[in-house]
């Protein structure tokens, strides 16, 4: 989590960002393999900002000043050209998500975040909208391993189940943005109760890492300056890939997933 990519950096501090801070933020993004020949003043007049501001956002961001911030962005591995083919181009796209994802995943909160699941009574996935696939994906996924788990993807829905979980439950919550009032009122109406909160998400400084107890970060997708690039999920769905897989070290899950399964697969 030390050594981030400039784009992991900017975006788990938007929040943070003033507005003058944001127009800088993006010319880095657009600019970032001419960052080399830059000074502090250079890119300051090519964003009509001061020298300071540009030093406030380096600071923001993490580095210790702007030579730091300098040299590790020149170090960062260059995206190779995407080529001109549509599958070769989305690969590349994938790759650099997955790669930018990878960087986000701090194990500690990962080991606590699989071992709540197996120790809870049961587990309630919040996620609305494109989220709600995701959770109910998840849903299924545990189900299959022999733990009690639900999506909760109507906001309604979600409030009343939430008040019935107790302490020994678990909510897991999806959100992209982590500003989504429904999900901020579940996750409060859980707070109340005293219910752990354990999120998947991409922003930091939300509503929601405020209230989470256990926080997993994926890359987002605005990485990719493409616009035809519409996959939201992508990102939420390699976090639940690592959750999983973990999950089924546990060979007591293996098993039952094996057995239902084959359940299925026989019907």
């Amino acid at each position: 989590m030390q050594e981030l990519r400039l784009s992991n950096r900017i975006v788990q501090n938007d929040a943070l960002l003033t507005e003058k801070e944001k127009t800088i933020a993006s010319f880095l993004l657009e600019h970032q393999s001419e960052i080399k020949d830059y000074t502090i003043t250079t890119i300051s007049k090519k964003t009509n900002t001061s020298n300071a501001t540009v030093s406030r956002l380096m600071t923001k961001l993490g580095y210790s000043s702007f030579g730091e911030f300098k040299a590790m962005v020149t170090r960062e591995e260059s995206v190779e050209e995407a080529e001109s083919d549509t599958v070769s181009k989305l690969t590349q796209y994938y790759k650099q998500i997955i790669d930018s994802s990878h960087e986000l995943i701090d194990s500690k909160q990962l080991a606590t975040f699989v071992q709540a699941i197996q120790d809870a009574r049961q587990v309630m996935i919040c996620g609305i909208g494109n989220s709600g696939l995701s959770a109910m994906e998840l849903k299924y996924r545990l189900t299959r391993m022999g733990i009690y788990a639900d999506a909760l993807t109507d906001p309604h829905m979600s409030l009343m189940r939430t008040s019935l979980l107790n302490q020994t439950d678990m909510l897991i919550v999806l959100s992209h943005t982590g500003q989504t009032k429904a999900v901020l009122d579940t996750c409060q109406l859980a707070k109340e109760k005293g219910i752990p909160i354990y999120a998947v998400t991409t922003n930091n400084h939300t509503p929601l890492t405020d209230l989470a107890d256990v926080i997993l970060f994926a890359s987002k997708n605005s990485i990719i300056r493409d616009e035809k690039f519409i996959n939201s999920q992508l990102v939420t769905h390699f976090v639940l890939d690592i959750i999983c897989y973990k999950l089924l070290e546990n060979k007591t899950l293996l098993e039952n997933r094996r057995q239902t399964v084959e359940l299925v697969l026989n019907d």
